[in-house]
Parts: structure tokens; C-alpha cells; sequence
């Protein structure tokens, strides 16, 4: 009855925050598009007028795609990027192949306009729709969220090669021109962004959605947590650029020796991803989209064990109490969601960590792809058929409780007497 009383409150408050966010967003989606319209007409006028210089083949060459393969229906459909009018000098391919592994975005752009038209920025219901940041509690969110200039962007940042593309944009690689730190560059459409009114330091500013719950997430220093750091934004012309870390050595979990590893790592890979879960969800984040594609692994000679990074809160939003429209990978939607029409920010990412291990433990490749992950009988017989130990399967049949309330929480997770077991050597491939 007590968590009823407060649900209820939360609509009212809810629509008179969107309202507020959503008068925000408009005007400043208006005043973009009046500053980016004056300055195609002027870039028009010179051109009349001059002839532009011309470039080399060498420093604005063409990009050359290097898409994953497509292993699994469940991957979003891809969407064009809307080529800038000054693009970024990119250098060639031979330098490409030293500055790491590649990232992809990707999303179901259907789902993503349904959602730009019925689901406004979502602010906590203890949060003010316009928070305060202080750079004495969140230090580096001062700079981070503050967009930077066109021409600060390209004084600091070269873009060299595309790395993969989705529903909510295409992503690059990339390098910081003064010390040559790696980076990912997301350019996205600027009519699928979500903005978050932000107050820093007493000026409001409209910062992209997914950089403010990178920020939130992500530690004071780059690098410092297991979400990957948001170091810059601009918006120049028709897009949104988001300039994030892009550590090196890295591949994503589904193509780690092919998507299925032996239950000893696959116990390390979980333990760090509950850790970095819980981070998430205690910083007020719901990262909605937990998959294969979306977790990094880090593996250089310099680390003993491989390390876990978390990347694309695309579909990201803020912990509330209850969702009624799911936004993410379909086949990774918990089942609550079909039998109730609403989900919880913690069970649903339980499921989902759940998938992931599963999938890495299982040599079915079609689990989440047939419709059947939404059948008790069938995750049961799938789970049984495993050669993990007791504790393993016991750990993912509290994952997979069809009962949110039952099901095992991120706390209990953490202390799972799983991650205290040994692995018996008939479970290590």
C-alpha cells in the first residue's frame, strides 16, 4: 500500500516536469534550427561568391565502413547519417588500425519516433526538473556537459573511421589532437535527440540526454569506472556530436571468442558488470539496454583479468518508479512487461544481465531470437542443459523468476554464493 501511495503521486508531478522540459526542449530545438538555417544561407552566399579550397584525398577521404556482421535478429536496423557540410579532416586507414577496436550504436529507429512523440524527457520525481549541478560535488560535469564550439571541436578532435551505425547514429573513431587520446565520436540526427535542461553554475543549459546519464554514471577521471567517460558535445549543422573515451584493446561480448566463453570467465565478466549495475542504478540512471553488443571487453598484456566496460545509454533514462513504454532491444524486454504493461528499472536489468550470461554460457545461438525466452519451461530446460556447476545454474534461475518481485535483486546478485564457488573442471571449456 505504501509503494501504491507514492506511485500515484508521480504522474501529476511527472507531467508538470515534462511540460516544463518539454517548453524547454522546443525552444531551444527552435533557436538551433533558426542559428543553423542563418548559417547555411551565409555558407551559401560565399560560395556563390568564392570558390572553396580545394582538399586532399589524403585528409577528407572517404570514409570506409567497417560494419559488424550481423549475427543475431535482435540487432536494430541501421539508419544514414546526415553527412556534415564541413566535415572533420580524417587521416588514413593505416593509422586507423592503431587507435583500437571498434564500438557500434545501434537501435530500432521506429521505436525511437514512437517514442520522440509520446515520451518527453523524464525527470525524477525527487529531482528538479532543472538541477543545480555544483562542481564541488560533480567536478568534472562542469566542463563535460557545456557544449563546445564548431570550431573548438575541430581545433581539438580529427575523425578518422567509421566504426558502426544504428538507429541513434553513426559512431567514429577518432583521436585528441594534443595527446593523441583515443576517442569515439557519436553523430547523431538532431530530430532524434533528447535533451535534459541542465543549471550550471546558475546558466541553464540544454545538454543531450545521453551525455548527462554518462556523466551522472561515469567516475571523475576517464576511465575511472566501468561506463565509458563523456568528454565533449557540439551540435553543428543538422547533428549532434557526442565525444566520448574509447579505450583500446577492446571488443564487444558478443564477439569474445565468438560469444561463448568457459564459466570461470563468464563469472569474472558478471561480477563486474553487477558491480557496474549497481553503480548505475545508485546514481539514478537506468541504463534500459544491457546486451552483448553494449558491453566491452578490455584485454591488454598489462592486465591480469580483462576488464568490463559499459558503453550506449542511447536508450538510457532516469530510475522512476514504474515505465509503461519500453524502450531497447525487444527480445531482451522483460516478460512483466507483456503481462502487465509495465517494468522496473532493477528486475528488468536483472533480466538482462541474466541473457547475457546465458548467452555467453550456451551453445544455442538463437535463444533470444525464436520468441521462446518469454517461456518458463523453455529458459528452465535451456539453463538444466548446461555444463556449469549448481551455483551457476541457481544464479541464473533467480535471474529468469517470471515474478519481478520474486526475482533476484542487484544487491543479491553481488552476494551470490556463485562468485564464492570454485568451477569444477567438467565447466571449463
Amino acid at each position: 500500500m505504501k509503494q501504491k501511495g507514492i506511485v500515484n503521486k508521480v504522474p501529476l508531478l511527472n507531467i508538470l516536469t515534462n511540460c516544463s522540459t518539454l517548453a524547454i526542449e522546443l525552444w531551444y530545438k527552435a533557436e538551433m534550427g533558426v542559428s543553423s538555417n542563418k548559417r547555411k544561407h551565409e555558407e551559401s552566399s560565399k560560395s556563390e561568391n568564392s570558390t572553396s579550397p580545394s582538399t586532399s584525398a589524403g585528409d577528407h577521404g572517404r570514409v570506409v565502413s567497417k560494419k559488424r556482421k550481423v549475427s543475431s535478429e535482435c540487432r536494430r536496423t541501421a539508419a544514414h547519417r546526415t553527412v556534415c557540410s564541413e566535415p572533420t579532416p580524417r587521416v588514413g586507414l593505416k593509422e586507423a588500425s592503431n587507435l583500437g577496436r571498434k564500438r557500434k550504436a545501434q537501435s530500432d529507429p521506429e521505436a525511437l519516433r514512437k517514442r520522440q512523440k509520446t515520451e518527453s524527457v523524464t525527470v525524477p520525481h525527487n529531482v528538479s526538473p532543472f538541477p543545480e549541478l555544483q562542481p564541488s560535488t560533480i567536478s568534472k560535469t562542469k566542463h563535460v556537459l557545456v557544449p563546445i564550439s564548431r570550431e573548438e571541436y575541430q581545433k581539438q578532435y580529427i575523425e578518422v573511421d567509421q566504426l558502426g551505425e544504428g538507429g541513434f547514429g553513426t559512431v567514429y573513431s577518432g583521436y585528441r589532437r594534443d595527446d593523441l587520446f583515443p576517442v569515439a565520436i557519436k553523430h547523431i540526427d538532431k530530430d532524434l535527440v533528447k535533451y535534459q535542461p541542465v543549471v550550471i553554475n546558475g546558466e541553464l543549459h540544454c545538454v543531450p540526454l545521453e551525455m548527462v546519464l554518462m556523466a551522472m554514471t561515469a567516475g571523475d577521471s576517464v576511465g575511472e569506472n566501468a561506463v565509458i567517460s563523456p568528454l565533449a558535445w557540439t551540435s553543428i549543422d543538422d547533428e549532434v556530436l557526442l565525444i566520448m573515451e574509447r579505450p583500446e584493446y577492446c571488443m564487444d561480448l558478443l564477439e569474445y571468442d565468438e560469444g561463448q566463453i568457459d564459466e570461470g570467465l563468464a563469472k569474472e565478466f558478471m561480477r563486474q558488470l553487477v558491480e557496474a549495475a549497481i553503480q548505475i542504478h545508485m546514481a539514478g540512471v537506468f541504463h534500459r539496454d544491457f546486451k552483448l553488443e553494449n558491453i566491452l571487453i578490455q584485454d591488454d598484456e598489462a592486465r591480469l583479468i580483462p576488464r568490463v566496460r559499459v558503453i550506449d545509454f542511447g536508450c538510457g533514462c532516469f530510475v522512476t518508479p514504474g515505465y509503461r513504454g519500453y524502450v531497447g532491444t525487444s527480445c531482451y524486454e522483460p516478460p512483466e512487461f507483456n503481462h502487465r504493461g509495465t517494468y522496473e528499472a532493477g528486475p528488468t536489468t536483472v533480466w538482462q544481465l541474466g541473457c547475457i550470461l546465458l548467452q555467453l554460457l550456451s551453445e544455442k545461438t538463437d535463444l533470444f531470437t525464436t520468441g521462446m525466452q518469454h517461456c518458463e519451461n523453455f529458459l528452465t530446460q535451456t539453463i538444466m542443459e548446461l555444463k556449469v556447476s549448481e551455483d551457476c545454474k541457481k544464479f541464473l534461475m533467480s535471474c529468469f523468476l517470471f515474478n519481478p518481485d520474486q526475482r533476484i535483486t542487484l544487491e543479491q546478485m553481488r552476494c551470490h554464493p556463485w562468485f564464492c564457488s570454485s568451477v569444477p573442471p567438467e565447466a571449463q571449456l
